[in-house]
This record gives structure tokens, C-alpha cells and sequence, in this order.
């Protein structure tokens, strides 16, 4: 990302050195004394030796004095424009160390202003510092528009080094995205452009990228000369970091052509210049992958998962700044290939007897899942905290939440959940309405992250994110899952941990009928790998309607969801006894594991599972998972006490695990509900459960404001809010639930709030998290346990809701909701409390469809369920 020009490249041009001044004026003032002395002849001969080389110096110092002739004449255009410069190189530097967001922030401030429009200079550095920015997020398209801009500009100027630098970045985005004529013919036209006066930088850049293009073109001797030529350069240029890419490059290649000495020469060299260099992150990410590929060719596994775990360790760490965006899918796709490596070699190691490896794989597993969530909102953004932006982060972040409170408190539902609009102009106001919505919840994503993760340098966490801690303490069996996706290949990649702290790495590939079938029950019909993406979802034999007519069908669900019905998830949902349940078994749990469950007594007491998924396998329902086929108590959820969490991350400075329910039987709770939207005999089921759950402890909040009102945190402490509404399944801090028609509450706005210990979302979809690749596991659920909340119950799909044909199967949702509000009143655990209801609504109506009671989770940070129901009876007593 080099938009600017600054010392270190000049010392980079063809230009004579500063002794060639001081020879030019020594021999002009000697040339003078002869013709005074000794006659006009030979001393004229001596002069013309001396203009000539005090006129090369001049045109070699000429640059620089253009360099000063261009900032006098954009201070000229606009005196401010010399301040937004500034500015612009500041936020480069910013997003060179990787706080990517703030560098966003700088420049949004900079467009705003008149000045862009009036100085030229101004415009083309703008232009390439935001089309690198945009580069390295994957938003090619405008990385290439901004390019072409500055390319425009620097075309009208003197600065043909200039030109030359923004033709070589031009070409370098074409090449990314897979134009390869149209990027040798940029690529050509710099070095054409740009002649002796490239910049040296520019000019190995350039051979690098021709590699690269000669590669792509299956050209090996052409990518070879390419490289040879780049670290001749390097080496004569004193390019220290080129010249380590360069050789990593040819160590690569000298593998491809099993040159292991070779290869192992390339690497050593490589590391001698980035020791002699300043190597940027993403270098130093290329050159540790060269040295794990390196040890593995030479059979040295301990020595390439040592490397590849420093890769990934780094991966995390240039993660920090990029925000929770969209653009984060092809920055971690980058390193896609490298993480699969890194989890095989861990892998390998296991198999092998490595004990060490475990720790390795699970390291993988925690730097993949790893989240600053943990310091979220405990206190932190409360405080004003001065950051390096030149203004605070927290009067952006209070601004832009502000705002987000005052659109969804006063806006119509057509603005903010995408209703149908009555009428034309109606739908242009709601279009922008909601863009505009849309555009504040990508800012403040931006900003939190920035300030959370701030928050993070430098700070020992308050709690451990290694499994085996948790799973002791809690008595717990842990298991954290992750998609490894690379191109045409998918694994996944699990680590199984017992309440002993014995742990069992996992790593099972995944064919492309498994990859449909996961994207298809986590609602991701688009996740596919091998040559067949468009094929029709898997039917099993009884799997038409007719199962379905066997129950019933619901009038409604939840949520605003056209078309649910017919979606491959609810065709999976539907047919619980499938053989697909029980595949998905295979894939995501160790074969260990299904058959300790499979061993279970549904009736009697079970293990605890907590289940720490990524963000694509959170969607999965895992409580609907068959771990013995053909048995109608054979799920999951019948088979254990299931508990999920996003990131062992967020869980902070529990208290020791009780010895007996935190709350006794009969204890009066201050609990508070709202109920509204969903279908009328529901919520009339569930309020009269609450009414003889709580009695006199339950109030009800009968409009939005008096349910906000009494979540501020100045109010009085609640120990359990309930509602029952409409949600959403948009991502992120967008994450809301619809209150009335024209309130909804968002994720963001959540971020003002304080929920009680147990909070339960009864509404569609609002388990769900940001399955975007790369993202941290933002939802409402997660701002929910940053906002004090120990264990949220939610929707991970569209709940039932309404009657159905035949009346036992009505009001599925509710009639498990009644149950268990009895339950958590009598001090039951959520979790304990959750499973036991779900099994007594089944059972009291016999063999019914996941979909109509496994919508339902736990997500809780205190997995301290330390009541078990020890048989059915007993549960049945407890709710009698």
C-alpha cells in the first residue's frame, strides 16, 4: 500500500548520490582557477566535465524539487488541500499497521470535504490509499475504479514515477481479479511510462506480478526468468523485502520441482533479507507458509506445524482491523489454503502418537474462532476513552447508536424490516430508509470493532479460552467445530473434550453431497464443493408430503420468512428419521462421541454437551442430529444436555460451580415479559404458563417503550425478561426483533441496554448469528451476553406458530414455552430445563417432525447445570 512517496522509496529511484554534487563543485572551482592561471583551453575542457556532471545531478535532484512545486501548487488550489493530504498519508499509515477501520474513518471525513473536488494531487493520493484499502478488503471493482483514477491524474502530470506507480497498482487489481492480458499490458505500459525514473520499488513489483502472470499462463521458464529477474533487482536495489518474496517464490517453485536443497537455499536467503529489511505482515505470512512447506518436503513435521502455527497466529492479528464486513470473506480465503495445511499437519502429528500436536490443533481451533466479544460492553464503552483518530471513538460510536435508537423508535415497519410498501412514493422513502439503516449499522461495526479490539492489545484476558479448563470446571463435554473451506476441498475440523480434560482432535473431509447437505440444514443452500453445486437436494424415501399431513402443518412461524416451507432446510427439518440426520452425525461429532451417546438412557441422567461451532455450523440444528438411527429418542438433544456458545472467549470470571440451583423452588424472581405480533391463542398459552409460574413476580410491558424502559441500566436489576415477538435473520448489528409495527430492536441498539442473567427470545431466527466468513459471531445473542446476560434462549430457524389440522399439534412453540416456564420457576437450569420440555411436549404426543420442537437453544457463557432430571418421571412431576 504505497499511495504516497516518502523517504525510503527515493532512496529507491536511479539517481546519482550526494558525493557527485560535492565532485561537480570541486571540479568547477578548479577548472575556474586554471583558466585564471594557466590559460583558457584545457581548463574549458575541465569545465564542460563539470556542468556535465552538475547538470546530472541537477536532473537526478529534479524530482525532488517537482516534488515541492507540487505541494506549493496544491496549496495554491486550496489551502486546506495541504492538511487533507496530511491526513490521507496518516490514514495509509493507519491502515499499513492494520486498524484498517480507522483509516476508513479518516478518509470518509476527507471525502466529505470541498477541497477533494478542487486539488488534483489531493484526488490521485486519495485515490490509490482507498483503492488499496478496497484491495486488500476484496472489493476489486472499486479498487479498480479508484486505480484508474489515479492513473487518469498522474497521466496529466510531469510525474512519470508517479504515473508509472499507479499503472503498476492498476495492473496488479487486474491481475487479482483474473484478467491477466489486460494486466500484462498495464504492467508493460508502467515500466514503458515510467522508463529510469520508476520507482525501484515499482520496477520489482512489477516483475513480481509478471511471475505471477506467467504462472497463470503455465509459462515456467518465462515465471522463472520473471523471478530470477525480480531478485537480481531486489539484491542490486537493496529491496530487502522484494528480494524475500522473490525467494520465497523460488523456493515454492524449486518444490513444485521436488529441488528440496534448493528450496531450502531460497528460504534461508529469503530470511537473511526480511532480517535485513522491514517485512510487512502479509511478508512475513508468505515467508513463514515457504518455511512450513520447506520443513514438510524435508519430513520435518514438528518444525512445519511450529511455522504454520506462527502463520496463523499472525492471520489473527491482521484480522484485528479489518472490521466485521463483508470484505473479510476474501481476505481469510487468502489464507484458506494454508489453514487446511496447517490443521493436516497437526493432524498427521496426532495420529502419529504427538501428544504436543493436540495443543497445535486445538491453537488452530481457538485462532479461527477467536473474538474480542469478551471485553464488549462490560464497561468499557461506557467510559471516554481517547483514541489516536484526533477525535474520540466513543462520541462516533454514541452518535451513530443514537441515531440507529431514533430510526427504529420512530420509523415505519416498511423502513425498517423491508415490508411492502403501499404505494410509489412510500417505497422510495422506505428504500432510502433503509439504506441509509443499512450504512449506519456498517459504520458502527467499524468503529466497535475498532475500540474492542483496541481494548484487547495488550490486556491478559480475564479468562482462558482453552477447552479443558472449561469442560473440568463444568463437568461438561466441550466440542468445538470449524468448516475448513478451501476451493473444491471441505473438512471439518473438531476437537472433542471430556470432563476429564482428555482431548480427541477430529479432521473429516467433506464430499460435495456432504457440503450440500450441511449448507442445506443451515440454510446456506449455496455452500458446495466438487464439480455438481446445482444438483437437487437429497429425498429419502417418505420424505413428501405425506409426513407431514401426519401432523400438520402451522399456520405461521415467527418471523417475516415467505417461502420456508419450501426451502431444503424445512425439507430436512420435516423428516427427522432421515438418513441424513444420522450423516451429519458422521460428519460433525468423533465416532468416539456418537457412541458414548448412543449408549445413553434418553430417560435417565445424561452428559452435558456444550457445543462451540463456528459461524456456518451454528446454523446447523444440532439438537436434531441422530446419533441412533431408527430410535425415536435417538437425537441429540434426547442424548444430552446441549448448551451452545460462540466463542469460549466470551465467557468471563465465573463464580465456582454451585452445589445446588442458584435459585430454590418457589423463590420469588422479578421477571418482566412482552408479548405481541405472533399468533393470539400462543401467546394466551404462554401468559397463562407465565401467570402460574411466577404469579405476582411477573409483570407485563404492554407497550416497546415500557419493555426498553425497564432493560436501561439504570433500572432495577430483572432475573429473567421474556419475549415473544416477530424476528429477523439479517447480519450482524442489523440482527433485530420487530416489537411493534413501527419498533424494532436491533443488535446495535442492544448495545445501550442491560438484560438480566437469563433472557429468552422466543421469536424466529433469533439465535442466529453473522454466518458472513470471517466475521466475528455478532447477533443478538452475543450483544445479549456482553450486555449481562449469562444464557439466552432463542430461535436458530422459523418457530411454528398457530394451529395446525390436528389440534395436539397446534402451538408447537408455545406448548414447549409453557412447560418450560414451570420448570425455570422451579429452579430448574435453562439448558436442563430446555431439553426436558422439548421431551415432554414429544412425548405426550408421540413422533413428531425437528421442526416443530427443535428450534429452540441454549447459548449460555455458565454451563453450570448442576440439577439433572434422573428420569422421565421426575420431570413430569416437576411440571405436574
Amino acid at each position: 500500500m504505497m499511495g504516497f512517496r516518502d523517504p525510503r522509496s527515493a532512496r529507491t529511484k536511479a539517481r546519482i548520490p550526494a558525493w557527485g554534487t560535492v565532485l561537480a563543485a570541486g571540479l568547477l572551482g578548479y577548472s575556474l582557477s586554471l583558466v585564471v592561471r594557466a590559460g583558457r583551453w584545457p581548463a574549458l575542457a575541465v569545465l564542460i566535465v563539470a556542468l556535465v556532471i552538475g547538470v546530472t545531478v541537477l536532473v537526478a535532484l529534479w524530482d525532488g524539487i517537482r516534488r515541492l512545486v507540487d505541494v506549493f501548487v496544491m496549496l495554491r488550489q486550496d489551502p486546506e488541500a495541504g492538511s487533507l493530504y496530511g491526513r490521507v498519508h496518516r490514514a495509509e499509515t493507519i491502515a499499513q499497521q492494520g486498524d484498517v477501520a480507522a483509516a476508513v474513518e479518516i478518509l470518509d471525513d476527507v471525502a466529505a470535504t470541498r477541497a477533494m473536488t478542487r486539488a488534483p494531487l489531493l484526488v490521485a493520493a486519495f485515490a490509490m490509499v482507498r483503492g488499496a484499502i478496497a484491495e486488500a478488503q476484496g472489493d476489486l471493482e472499486r479498487a479498480e475504479h479508484e486505480m484508474q483514477i489515479a492513473v487518469a491524474v498522474h497521466g496529466q502530470s510531469w510525474d512519470r514515477a508517479a504515473h508509472s506507480e499507479a499503472l503498476e497498482k492498476l495492473g496488479k487489481i487486474q491481475l487479482i481479479r483474473g484478467s491477466n492480458a489486460d494486466a500484462y499490458r498495464t504492467l508493460t505500459e508502467a515500466v514503458r511510462v515510467g522508463g529510469g525514473r520508476m520507482y525501484r520499488l515499482s520496477r520489482v513489483r512489477t516483475e513480481l506480478f509478471l511471475t505471477v502472470i506467467a504462472l497463470n499462463d503455465d509459462d515456467g521458464a518465462r515465471m522463472v526468468r520473471h523471478m530470477m529477474t525480480a531478485r537480481e533487482l531486489a539484491i542490486r536495489w537493496r529491496c530487502h523485502a522484494q528480494h524475500g518474496i522473490a525467494c520465497d517464490m523460488l523456493a515454492r517453485w524449486a518444490l513444485h520441482e521436488g529441488r528440496t536443497d534448493d528450496a531450502t537455499r531460497f528460504v534461508t536467503e529469503a530470511t537473511d533479507a526480511y532480517r535485513r529489511g522491514n517485512a510487512t505482515l502479509p511478508n512475513r505470512l508468505r515467508h513463514f507458509v515457504a518455511l512450513a512447506k520447506v520443513a514438510e518436503a524435508h519430513g520435518d513435521r514438528h518444525e512445519a506445524l511450529r511455522w504454520y502455527l506462527r502463520t496463523m497466529h499472525d492471520v489473527a492479528d491482521l484480522r484485528a482491523g479489518w472490521g466485521w464486513r463483508n470484505a473479510q470473506a476474501y481476505f481469510v480465503d487468502i489464507y484458506s489454503e494454508d489453514e487446511v495445511s496447517a490443521f493436516e499437519c497437526a493432524y498427521a502429528l496426532h495420529l502419529r502418537g504427538d501428544v504436543a500436536a493436540i495443543d497445535g490443533f486445538a491453537t488452530l481451533l481457538d485462532l479461527g474462532n477467536r473474538t474480542a466479544l469478551r471485553q464488549m460492553l462490560r464497561g468499557e464503552l461506557l467510559v471516554d476513552e481517547p483514541d489516536d483518530l484526533g477525535e474520540t471513538s466513543l462520541q462516533g460510536i454514541v452518535e451513530v447508536l443514537a441515531a440507529i435508537a431514533t430510526r427504529e423508535g420512530s420509523v415505519s415497519e416498511a423502513l425498517t424490516l423491508g415490508m411492502q410498501e403501499e404505494s410509489p412514493q412510500a417505497a422510495t422513502v422506505a428504500a432510502a430508509g433503509r439504506q441509509d439503516v443499512a450504512a449506519s449499522h456498517e459504520r458502527l461495526e467499524g468503529l466497535v470493532s475498532l475500540r474492542f479490539r483496541r481494548s484487547m492489545e495488550g490486556r491478559t484476558a480475564a479468562s482462558t479460552t482453552d477447552a479443558g479448563f472449561w469442560a473440568v470446571r463444568w463437568q461438561t463435554h466441550v466440542l468445538q467445530t470449524r468448516l475448513l473451506i478451501d476451493g473444491d476441498t471441505m473438512h471439518v475440523a473438531g476437537l472433542w473434550t471430556a470432563p476429564d480434560g482428555a482431548r480427541r482432535p477430529f479432521l473429516h473431509p467433506v464430499d460435495s453431497q456432504q457440503a450440500r447437505l450441511i449448507g442445506e440444514v443451515a440454510g446456506l443452500a449455496d455452500l458446495s464443493v466438487g464439480p455438481d453445486p446445482e444438483a437437487e437436494p437429497r429425498r429419502d424415501p417418505g420424505s413428501d408430503e405425506e409426513s407431514l399431513s401426519a401432523v400438520g402443518a402451522a399456520e405461521g412461524v415467527r418471523a417475516e420468512a415467505p417461502g420456508w416451507r419450501k426451502t431444503p432446510r424445512f425439507h430436512h427439518l420435516r423428516n427427522g428419521d432421515s438418513v441424513a440426520w444420522t450423516d451429519l452425525a458422521g460428519l460433525l461429532l468423533p465416532a468416539g462421541l456418537v457412541t458414548l451417546l448412543a449408549q445413553q438412557d434418553p430417560g435417565g441422567e445424561v452428559p452435558k454437551l456444550l457445543l462451540i461451532p463456528d459461524s456456518i455450523l451454528w446454523r446447523v440444528p444440532w439438537a436434531a442430529v441422530k446419533v441412533e438411527p431408527g430410535h425415536a429418542e435417538g437425537y441429540l438433544a434426547d442424548r444430552a444436555v446441549l448448551a451452545m456458545l460462540p466463542s469460549l472467549s466470551l465467557v468471563e470470571d465465573p463464580p465456582e460451580p454451585a452445589t445446588a440451583p442458584t435459585a430454590p423452588p418457589g423463590a420469588p424472581v422479578r421477571a418482566l415479559a412482552y408479548l405481541a405480533g405472533v399468533h393470539r391463542e400462543g401467546l394466551a398459552i404462554e401468559r397463562a404458563a407465565l401467570d402460574a409460574a411466577y404469579g405476582a413476580d411477573i409483570e407485563y410491558a404492554i407497550q416497546p417503550t415500557t419493555f426498553l424502559n425497564a432493560l436501561d441500566p439504570a433500572s432495577a436489576p430483572l432475573a429473567l425478561a421474556v419475549v415473544s415477538v416477530h424476528g429477523n435473520s439479517r447480519p450482524g448489528l442489523a440482527h433485530a426483533l420487530k416489537l411493534d409495527r413501527h419498533t424494532v430492536l436491533s443488535a446495535a441498539r442492544m448495545l445501550t441496554l442491560r438484560f438480566p442473567q437469563l433472557l429468552m427470545i422466543n421469536a424466529c431466527l433469533s439465535a442466529e448469528l453473522d454466518e458472513r466468513h470471517g466475521t466475528d459471531p455478532l447477533g443478538i445473542p452475543t450483544a445479549a451476553l456482553c450486555r449481562g446476560a449469562e444464557t439466552v434462549i432463542g430461535g436458530i430457524f422459523p418457530l411454528p406458530d398457530g394451529p395446525t389440522a390436528n389440534p395436539v399439534y397446534s402451538h408447537p412453540t408455545a406448548g414447549i414455552l409453557a412447560i418450560l416456564y414451570r420448570l425455570l420457576a422451579d429452579g430448574v437450569p435453562a439448558s436442563s430445563a430446555l431439553r426436558a420440555a422439548q421431551r415432554r411436549w414429544r412425548r405426550e404426543r408421540g413422533p413428531v417432525p425437528p421442526w416443530l420442537w427443535a428450534g429452540l437453544i441454549s447459548i449460555t457463557t455458565q454451563f453450570t447445570d448442576v440439577y439433572q432430571s434422573t428420569s422421565d418421571e421426575q420431570e413430569q412431576r416437576s411440571v405436574a
